[in-house]
């Protein structure tokens, strides 16, 4: 597969939970403590090119789910106001039925990854 990604990221840390973040910092066992979840977030990685949307999940061990672009009918994004502020939220991708068939906590941007939903699927797009 050797197509550009037009969206590619990992969860964000900070700006999804800036407070604990802080809050961790100041502590010896914070540093430990931040460590491991940037490891967890590390392993998980949504991407969307022109054509797809990938999600894979683990760091040695590894979870792949890959749908077409065309194929998704409906995005679900979720936002408290603190997320809103920094511009993460939950990202939520469905394509048939009721149960996301991709679903994603703290991702930076998430209106982009509705715009490039949207402009790869007239479904999606605004009605007027």
């Amino acid at each position: 597969m050797s197509e550009a990604w037009l969206y590619d990221e990992h969860p964000a840390m900070f700006r999804a939970h800036p407070f604990l973040f802080l809050l961790l910092l100041v502590s010896i066992v914070g540093i430990l403590a931040i460590g491991v979840w940037w490891v967890m977030h590390k392993g998980e990685r949504l991407a969307l090119s022109d054509r797809d949307v990938l999600l894979e999940r683990g760091l040695l061990a590894k979870q792949r789910t890959e749908i077409a672009l065309s194929s998704i009918r409906s995005v679900r994004i979720t936002q408290s106001l603190g997320q809103r502020l920094f511009n993460v939220g939950h990202v939520e991708l469905f394509s048939a039925g009721d149960l996301a068939e991709i679903a994603i906590k703290n991702m930076p941007h998430p209106g982009r990854i509705r715009a490039i939903a949207a402009s790869r699927n007239v479904d999606l797009l605004p009605q007027r």
